[in-house]
């Protein structure tokens, strides 16, 4: 199994095709403006938080949706809709929460959803704002003296510099969906995470100042191998995305494992569960004054063939 390099991210891979490069005409094209056809809507999940919007109308309509599974300016995206339909093996895409946020590369899977429209589902996670390198140094994929000790506050005001997303997918027309400042959207987001931790017994306060995350004590691309590919879904072709969720108690310890998200089937998600829990050891979060206190850690399976 292999690590890969975001927040959230384990990747279990046994192959993978290539693609021809994008004709000219295609990446000559100016990009697809797509106007708002919808207010932002956040739902309050058990597990995660939502932001979703509609883009455009009729075939051009896109549905933009953010997932954030705790607090921060990191979140999930994903673009229903025609204008993102990929038949191409090399699924590349590059976004922009524009015009002042830097570019970012990532990967993407493809599916089918709401109705049989083509999804494009991006692998890792993004930033909606630059939170600087403490922020990218958080991630627990990296050895622990690369890690952040602590999560930096980011002015809510930066979000108001926000106002389109850019998306560029390789092989496709690039879309431009005119979001708008984003500052409201991304304060009723917060607040549905910070109601998400207490849900979860989690004392919201101190997490505002820790001086240290759940850490775990060896690389996560350990706690799953190979043999943790559930055979009957190895051999019927299946795969799947597995979003999970461990508490850590003071001692550094998983007390719970929960699966917050799934593509499925459940062997899956058994199968990550039963893994982690197993081999999955922290240092255990500490509070300002260095006390230490319960905690969580988020990350993301990835089954592929």
């Amino acid at each position: 199994m292999k690590m890969g390099a975001g927040l959230r991210r384990f990747v279990i891979m046994l192959g993978l095709a290539s693609c021809a490069a994008a004709p000219a005409a295609v990446l000559a094209k100016e990009p697809l403006r797509l106007a708002p056809s919808s207010k932002w809507h956040v739902n309050y999940g058990k597990d995660s938080c939502r932001l979703a919007r509609s883009f455009g109308t009729e075939d051009d309509q896109i549905l933009l949706t953010l997932d954030r599974f705790q607090p921060g300016p990191m979140v999930y995206l994903t673009l229903i809709g025609r204008p993102v339909s990929v038949r191409c093996a090399a699924r590349e895409v590059t976004l922009q929460f524009g015009p002042v946020e830097p570019k970012q590369e990532r990967s993407f899977s493809v599916g089918s959803l709401s109705g049989g429209k083509p999804a494009v589902i991006v692998d890792r996670s993004l930033l909606l704002v630059d939170g600087g390198p403490e922020w990218e140094a958080t991630d627990t994929a990296k050895p622990p003296e690369e890690r952040g000790r602590k999560l930096p506050f980011i002015d809510p005001a930066r979000y108001a510099s926000v106002t389109y997303l850019a998306v560029d997918i390789r092989g496709k027309r690039p879309l431009i969906l005119e979001t708008g400042s984003i500052v409201a959207a991304e304060t009723a987001l917060a607040a549905c995470t910070d109601d998400l931790l207490s849900g979860w017994g989690i004392d919201v306060a101190a997490h505002r100042g820790l001086s240290r995350i759940a850490t775990p004590k060896d690389s996560p691309g350990d706690w799953l191998t190979s043999n943790d590919y559930p055979m009957a879904m190895l051999h019927g072709g299946n795969q799947a995305n597995v979003d999970f969720r461990l508490i850590v108690d003071e001692m550094g310890k998983p007390k719970s494992c929960h699966i917050q998200q799934s593509t499925r089937p459940e062997a899956f998600d058994s199968a990550v569960c039963k893994g982690i829990m197993r081999r999955a050891t922290f240092e255990p979060a500490l509070d300002a004054g260095g006390k230490p206190v319960a905690s969580y850690y988020l990350n993301r399976v990835r089954f592929r063939m």
